[in-house]
């Protein structure tokens, strides 16, 4: 407990050297505690009080006055879940019976994110986690087939067949966002063997399409961390990371700036990485997510993510029982895993 005695005490102890290099403020850190100070100052728990220094007529040297102008000024990082939007705890019913535009956009964002187009022939890789969404994709185009990896924990979707081509041509064509898939097909004359014009990306990205979850689905990374902090009564603090790592950088900058939040860098090995840990992100990340789904084990690990958001927004990363949740729910898998250098 801080009383004002001992205030009084740590004021009397300051010295001219205490102040800042202006000669005008002095940041004073307060400890945790339950206190009572009437006016001119207000006290507020881990919060920082700023003092002016002001010379009385008559004020012998090294004394000052606390002036009743000044502020109290605060970081409360332990309440600042609760001006974050709330969302319902029941999940929407999943959607797996997309219309043929809907599936084309996320058919495109999963080529562009984990997929090529060769000489009459595309293929897609999918996580061993992603299964049984290649089968799900089969069995919608009717053409190709899925293979093992050989020594990977990853599978692959392969159509040759001109038909199954031609529906899958017809159902992306125009929906690219970034050039390098869209000059695949030029370069392999896909216009002139199934006879459609090739329509341009659109350097674009909307959240009001399949695209970024098909993007998400080939290479996304819903994670949960809890990482040690001090400033946390709890000892941990918990972040929700959602990233993408690509070669390509023009999806990247785009959802970059499209969400307006998070980071994006490049490695030494010149792989690209979008990533946020921000909750106001986890936020609008959720809601897309709920009207535009995931398959196979990404979708369950959105799932995950979605529900720390829900006891973030509640306040319950704040107590250990939380904590212990979180933990359980965290280490039981993540889609950290990566197919892209497949």
């Amino acid at each position: 407990t801080l009383v004002f005695t001992e205030l009084h005490q740590i004021i009397g102890n300051l010295t001219e050297e205490s102040w800042n290099s202006n000669g005008e403020w002095k940041k004073i850190l307060l400890c945790a505690g339950n206190f009572s100070i009437s006016s001119p100052l207000t006290f507020i728990v881990l919060g920082k009080i700023y003092l002016n220094k002001k010379k009385i007529p008559g004020q012998s040297a090294g004394n000052f006055s606390i002036s009743t102008k000044a502020t109290a000024r605060t970081k409360n990082t332990y309440n600042s879940y609760s001006s974050l939007p709330k969302i319902s705890e029941h999940v929407p019913k999943h959607n797996s019976n997309l219309t043929d535009p809907e599936f084309g956009y996320f058919l495109a964002g999963l080529i562009e994110g984990d997929g090529w187009f060769g000489f009459n022939q595309l293929h897609i890789i999918f996580s061993e986690r992603d299964v049984s969404l290649a089968y799900l994709i089969k069995k919608r185009i009717g053409y190709g087939n899925v293979y093992k990896i050989k020594d990977k924990k990853a599978f692959r979707y392969i159509c040759k067949n001109n038909t199954g081509l031609s529906i899958i041509f017809s159902l992306i064509n125009g929906k690219f966002v970034s050039k390098f898939k869209y000059e695949q097909l030029i370069k392999h004359n896909y216009d002139k063997t199934f006879h459609y014009k090739i329509l341009p990306p659109s350097k674009a990205i909307s959240f009001d399409n399949y695209w970024l979850a098909g993007f998400t689905q080939a290479d996304g990374c819903f994670h949960i961390s809890i990482v040690k902090s001090k400033t946390h009564k709890t000892g941990f603090s918990v972040r929700l990371e959602f990233s993408i790592k690509q070669n390509d950088d023009v999806p990247l900058k785009l959802l970059n700036s499209k969400l307006n939040m998070g980071n994006l860098s490049q490695d030494s090995s010149g792989i690209w990485c979008y990533k946020s840990t921000g909750y106001k992100t986890s936020a609008l990340l959720i809601d897309y997510f709920d009207t535009f789904h995931l398959f196979g084990g990404k979708y369950v690990d959105y799932l995950k993510f979605r529900k720390v958001y829900i006891m973030i927004t509640e306040g319950k990363h704040l107590e250990e029982k939380g904590i212990i949740k979180i933990k359980s729910i965290a280490t039981k898998g993540s889609s950290e895993t990566s197919t892209q250098e497949v």
